[in-house]
């Protein structure tokens, strides 16, 4: 047989193999898929798959995409209305975040301004999701308002200042209250000082006394004026000196948000990258926060996943927002979705019975805040993911102005 014709009948073999391979699952994925439209009647579905949850990771392929904001928009209302959540985190600064938490609880501040910090979050979409929340406390007593958080390290120096002076005023308060408080003192004067750096320059000696002040404080414990924010903020402070660790940060958002969520008692949403909230470590390969947080919270903690096809995104470019156009790989799992009856659907996947996806590994769109190379990570449906949000074809966020 001549070598053109049998690399011909190779190819046309392959080729109907992989179909055929992937023809279960597509049917298994229009049998099971539950249409995204405007009147909701996905979000029942949704809810329903959550039982005892105390936390719900609402993941994204991508910081910067217009659609996924807009449907965890729809999908957070829909949950403190319906479903009594009374907190929503962001993987963003806790400093920044505590002004809006400021503005959706009282109406104080200019919104705008106030999310200027917030890089890729500092959207129209995000915007209209804080304007909304402060609305429904407008109408609710205070034990019933929703709060904003940040469960991130603080990065930026007005910040790391808020956090160092706001230590440095309950230490001298309290000034016999720890033993290493004496010995913190002159250090947190140093960290708010106008040519201070970054706190994971500081000399070893300088991050053992933070460390030092910060193990006390979380062992010994106080019930007095402002000590939990004390804690929150010696805690970051502390994070920030360990911020070159690239396997440190997940674990601290972690932390941050069990101690946020264990203080207030509160059902809690948290907004992230998928590679953040997925619960084991395919995407991440190493521990990731969502694995953490999912040794803490075992099966109250629910995650969903949100992927495309192909589209446009924001990422950041010198500081900058800039839209890029992208397209995953035909044998991917996001192509495996396009192929799906439905544009935009949602999809539990954490039954392993008559699943044929569930714990195979497959790639998804992956898009970082900064226009990398690489834009696709493996997943493990159910393992990583309780559940995916497709939506087929997405677009870039809108920056606010």
């Amino acid at each position: 047989m001549p070598k053109k014709i049998l690399l011909s009948v190779l190819f046309t073999y392959l080729s109907f193999t992989y179909c055929i391979a992937q023809q279960q699952p597509l049917n298994w994925v229009d049998a099971h898929a539950v249409s995204i439209d405007s009147n909701k009647n996905y979000l029942p579905n949704l809810a329903a798959g959550l039982k005892d949850n105390s936390i719900l990771g609402l993941g994204e392929a991508s910081h910067g995409t217009h659609e996924f904001s807009v449907e965890k928009n729809r999908i957070i209302q829909y949950l403190i209305t319906h479903k009594n959540y009374k907190a929503v985190g962001f993987e963003s600064a806790y400093a920044v975040m505590d002004r809006i938490n400021t503005y959706v609880l009282t109406g104080k501040g200019d919104l705008k301004k106030l999310m200027q910090p917030l890089r890729l979050f500092s959207t129209k979409e995000i915007y209209d999701l804080f304007r909304e929340i402060k609305l429904y406390n407008d109408s609710q007593p205070l034990k019933n308002k929703v709060s904003i958080f940040g469960f991130d390290i603080d990065y930026t120096k007005a910040d790391v200042d808020s956090s160092a002076r706001y230590s440095l005023n309950y230490l001298g308060k309290h000034p016999d209250m720890y033993a290493h408080g004496k010995a913190a003192i002159p250090v947190l004067k140093r960290i708010t000082a106008t040519d201070f750096g970054n706190l994971y320059e500081m000399a070893d000696d300088e991050k053992a006394i933070i460390s030092d002040l910060n193990n006390e404080v979380k062992t010994k414990g106080q019930s007095t004026e402002g000590y939990g924010k004390f804690k929150k903020y010696l805690s970051l402070l502390y994070q920030g000196t360990l911020v070159t660790n690239p396997l440190a940060r997940d674990e601290f958002m972690a932390d941050n948000i069990a101690n946020t969520q264990q203080e207030s008692k509160a059902k809690t949403i948290i907004w992230s990258h998928n590679v953040h909230v997925a619960k084991d470590t395919t995407m991440a390969m190493c521990k990731g926060m969502g694995y953490y947080v999912r040794q803490k919270y075992q099966t109250q903690y629910y995650t969903i996943g949100l992927d495309t096809y192909k589209g446009a995104t924001n990422s950041i470019v010198d500081d900058n927002f800039q839209a890029n156009n992208f397209e995953m790989q035909p044998s991917s799992l996001s192509a495996l979705f396009a192929k799906a009856k439905f544009t935009k659907f949602f999809i539990n996947v954490d039954n392993a019975q008559g699943n044929p996806i569930y714990n195979v590994s497959g790639n998804i769109t992956n898009i970082f805040s900064n226009w990398g190379r690489m834009r696709t990570l493996q997943i493990r449906p159910g393992i990583d993911f309780d559940a995916l949000l497709f939506i087929r074809e997405t677009t870039a966020s809108t920056e606010l102005k």
